[in-house]
């Protein structure tokens, strides 16, 4: 059982020739790697594990692609049945997710229950336009209750997003998710190499999930 799972966004498995490797055990939320080690966080992997040559790399129609088929997965049933085996399984207090793994995450309501044990939902740089955020009415009682709290955590200056932001229509963490039952963070990137993924990386984000549970 971990205290904490976490929802990886997009390409996190892939390996991109000598520019970057696959993510490792903390799926790039480097900020909880210590906990992860320890056992009390635990990653929910769903992401392609590829070795991309070095012109794929390079190549911008290669990583659209995997783009496109990470989303894919994030909407199979097969995919959604595994993320709540694996909530089952953790019995998590907190779920933080990161952005294309917002949409799955948001895919995952629509078709699975959300364990009793869960206090706290994040979601920081979401790869979702605000129309797919979707509340079922039982996870709706629990905000409205108290028993459980969703923040969004949002930054309009993520160049990621911005791209996607062209390809897709707006997205929630850029402009925040305008849900009456989510509360908005703004949560400034300042990590001046691959903002996207900053604030996953970073104490402040860190303190901000102990500074909500409190």
């Amino acid at each position: 059982m971990s205290r904490i799972v976490l929802v990886h966004g997009f390409a996190t498995g892939i390996h991109f020739s000598v520019f970057r490797p696959a993510q490792g055990i903390d799926a790039g939320f480097s900020a909880f790697h210590s906990d992860i080690e320890n056992g009390g966080v635990k990653a929910f992997r769903w992401d392609i594990k590829e070795e991309a040559s070095f012109l794929q790399s390079l190549n911008p129609f290669y990583t659209l692609g995997v783009y496109d088929r990470e989303r894919a997965i994030a909407q199979r049933a097969e995919t959604h049945h595994a993320l709540h085996r694996f909530l089952e399984q953790e019995s998590p207090e907190v779920i933080i997710c990161h952005s294309l793994g917002a949409f799955l995450f948001f895919q995952f309501l629509q078709k699975e229950t959300l364990p009793d044990s869960v206090r706290l939902i994040v979601f920081n740089q979401a790869d979702i336009f605000a129309s797919e955020v979707f509340i079922p009415e039982t996870v709706a009682k629990r905000i409205q209750s108290g028993a459980l709290k969703i923040v969004n955590t949002y930054c309009p200056w993520d160049p990621n997003l911005l791209f996607s932001w062209i390809l897709n229509g707006p997205r929630a963490g850029l402009t925040g998710m305008r849900h009456t039952l989510i509360e908005e963070r703004f949560f400034p990137l300042v990590k001046p190499i691959n903002l996207h993924m900053a604030a996953i990386r970073s104490a402040r984000f860190r303190y901000l999930i102990e500074s909500l549970l409190a």
